[in-house]
């Protein structure tokens, strides 16, 4: 057993790793419950106060891009260090903005941070862990960043109650997360210098390639979070104009969503042992059973038995896609195929809003034939996921199986 394999085996080392992959969820959980207290502060603010959210998601995505690359040359414990001190100036900066330009340019600097140390927690645990405990430890991870914005984000709540600058001063409690990466993580030589890569290149006489399935989980990745997140821009004009709730209720919505999200990722490692690849087709299955749901729901049960499937479905495929790029891609080129995956996630997000007005113009605007339109293309979706692997299974046949293991 390597070094990195024996220290993986600690239980501080395993929660520095989870905490470590919390900044991006954090990072707009304390933002939305003070936005409206911020347009308060500026009222000249104009389109900058919407930029104090979507900011850091657009600056994420070149940056997780380069830290892929840089992490050839520079260890990936350096980086996330570096990242994380980003994160933690960019959101306490806040504290001393005067101005909506002041918010910008720390949110900016916020994204940048987030975008350093997003890749690197899960590609750390690709190194360091096999098997059902790099399952469940993705599975955590996913769990562990919606518990923490969860609480931070009612605790900026209340925090905006008395002045909306306090919640920045929450940012300071990763102050001791860096602490625990400079003490327990072990130092991961670049992985250009990383001599079992050097060995294993010299044997072969070439460079490992980052192969097509790489790219193709990437892409399955891109195409979820494009259409998965149409609900996002839809659920609380659905709840209010269809008379099932007030968008108090669209809040609990959201809170249950998380809450089923989280169960699930808890249990990801368990369930991915079942059912192996097949995991991708129940969750891309759920989707579609949770907009199928939305688009005859006329009731807040109906609604909430939707925004459970909605739940599952994110629980199983955020864990599952990130444990399966950690799976398939080779040791040298680990870092950067999760980057990739990384990448895909904010694309997705950005995409959305294009694949929204898509669907309201084949729709013609209607909310409940967009929900049935986009669970019919998820049922597609889960088709093809399920012959692929049954073709794939069959081609690879046991040495995959093994592999998977």
């Amino acid at each position: 057993m390597s070094e990195s394999k024996r220290l993986g085996t600690g239980g501080l080392l395993k929660l520095t790793l989870l905490l470590s992959s919390v900044n991006g969820m954090v990072a707009s959980a304390l933002m939305v419950p003070i936005l409206a207290n911020v347009a308060g502060s500026y009222p000249d603010a104009g389109p900058w106060l919407n930029q104090l959210l979507s900011l850091p998601s657009l600056l994420m995505i070149p940056a997780i891009l380069i830290t892929g690359k840089l992490a050839d040359y520079i260890s990936k414990k350096t980086l996330l260090l570096i990242g994380t001190l980003l994160f933690i100036i960019g959101g306490f900066g806040g504290v001393f903005a005067n101005g909506i330009m002041d918010l910008v340019w720390t949110r900016a600097l916020l994204g940048i941070g987030c975008g350093i140390v997003y890749p690197l927690a899960p590609a750390m645990i690709a190194y360091l862990y096999d098997g059902q405990e790099r399952a469940q430890l993705m599975g955590w991870t996913n769990s562990c960043g919606g518990a923490v914005s969860f609480v931070l984000g009612i605790a900026a709540g209340y925090a905006a109650l008395v002045d909306w600058k306090y919640a920045f001063y929450y940012y300071l409690l990763f102050v001791i997360v860096l602490v625990m990466q400079w003490f327990l993580l072990p130092d991961f030589p670049p992985e250009k210098k990383d001599p079992a890569i050097i060995q294993a290149k010299s044997q072969t006489g070439s460079d490992e390639k980052l192969g097509y399935r790489v790219w193709l989980t990437s892409f399955d990745m891109l195409v979820f979070m494009t259409v998965a997140m149409f609900i996002i821009f839809k659920l609380a004009l659905f709840i209010v104009n269809e008379h099932i709730g007030t968008s108090a209720d669209a809040g609990m919505a959201s809170s249950i969503n998380t809450l089923g999200s989280f169960v699930v990722s808890m249990l990801f490692a368990q369930i991915w042992n079942k059912l192996k690849r097949f995991t991708a087709v129940v969750g891309l299955a759920c989707m579609s059973v949770c907009y199928f749901l939305f688009s005859i729901a006329h009731s807040y049960t109906m609604m909430m038995a939707a925004v459970i499937f909605l739940g599952f479905s994110m629980g199983l495929m955020f864990p599952y896609l990130m444990n399966r790029v950690s799976i398939v891609a080779p040791n040298s080129k680990k870092t950067f195929a999760i980057s990739l995956l990384s990448m895909a996630i904010y694309l997705g997000q950005f995409f959305t809003g294009f694949y929204t007005q898509f669907v309201d113009w084949i729709t013609n605007g209607s909310i409940r034939a967009g929900f049935a339109f986009v669970g019919g293309n998820m049922a597609v979706f889960a088709v093809i996921a399920l012959v692929y692997v049954i073709f794939a299974q069959k081609r690879e046949g046991e040495t995959q199986t093994t592999v998977d293991n």
